[in-house]
């Protein structure tokens, strides 16, 4: 494929991921935060806690909060255990009446940390129930281009690892390394590769200094969103739920095109000359 073909596959397709986020969030993408808004971020120390006791943890939460999610922890699975901060309420009324409490407050109680206590989360394996709403998927077959990519990714000296990653994450550029998820279906692995080798390419520490995350993101995920269309793969609302989710948007997009279309075509132009070259090695055999 040529410089031009690929120019042209990637104008027509960043004119469709522009239309996508003009379209706005989609009900899966609204499904997917309001889910995750349910979940707990968890501090340093007890994510170092969670590590130590349960080193494949993905997605944690406690008793209660797996029920709210349409899920039960199973009989008999242990807990990992966290510390949690017991609050004292110092309410400011003529009273000055004190008492402690673990739920909300009123506007003007001081809420007031006095000590810690042990609690107990579990992983979403430990439990059964609903399903957890998911971002859209990648869907198709990449055939031999997976191979070509790939082999793309070594061949630029990257270091390329299948790991167990947090729940939700699937790949992760480590600049010279990408780690991706064990287990991703052929085509989500494609499109998850193409954008983390895009944040090889694009970002740079000193880009991952100055450029915002949603910046970063959107760029990786049009570059992945360019490079699965120019191979006639289907994404469907994959990349716009993505850069949405990371607050980014049709300006966004845009700021960024250049960047983008030419962190693109140079994969999509390396990737055809690898697979006509494998297609020209299979003849010969």
């Amino acid at each position: 494929m040529k410089k031009d073909e690929a120019n042209q596959l990637a104008d027509q397709a960043i004119a469709a991921l522009q239309a996508e986020l003009k379209a706005g969030r989609s009900e899966t993408l609204i499904q997917y935060l309001d889910a995750m808004s349910r979940f707990h971020s968890y501090s340093w120390n007890n994510c170092l806690l969670i590590t130590l006791q349960m080193p494949e943890a993905t997605f944690v939460a406690g008793f209660h909060r797996w029920l709210r999610m349409g899920r039960c922890v199973r009989k008999g699975e242990s807990g990992i255990a966290i510390m949690a901060p017991l609050v004292r309420c110092k309410r400011d009324d003529a009273d000055g009446d004190n008492s402690e409490t673990s739920g909300e407050t009123g506007d003007k109680d001081e809420r007031r940390i006095r000590g810690f206590k042990i609690v107990h989360v579990f992983d979403v394996r430990q439990t059964d129930g609903d399903d957890l709403p998911e971002l859209a998927t990648m869907h198709g077959d990449p055939g031999q281009i997976l191979c070509s990519l790939e082999g793309l990714i070594r061949a630029n000296g990257i270091t390329l690892n299948e790991e167990v990653l947090a729940h939700g994450v699937k790949g992760v550029s480590r600049k010279g390394e990408i780690a991706i998820a064990e287990g991703l279906p052929s085509a989500e692995r494609f499109a998850v590769l193409a954008h983390e080798l895009a944040h090889e390419w694009m970002h740079g520490p000193q880009h991952r200094m100055t450029l915002a995350k949603t910046v970063r993101e959107t760029e990786a995920e049009a570059v992945a969103y360019v490079v699965c269309r120019s191979f006639g793969l289907d994404c469907s609302t994959r990349s716009s739920d993505y850069i949405q989710m990371y607050r980014g948007d049709e300006v966004t997009l845009m700021a960024s095109l250049g960047r983008i279309q030419r962190t693109a075509t140079r994969i999509i132009e390396s990737m055809s000359q690898s697979s006509a070259s494998l297609s020209d090695e299979s003849l010969v055999a």
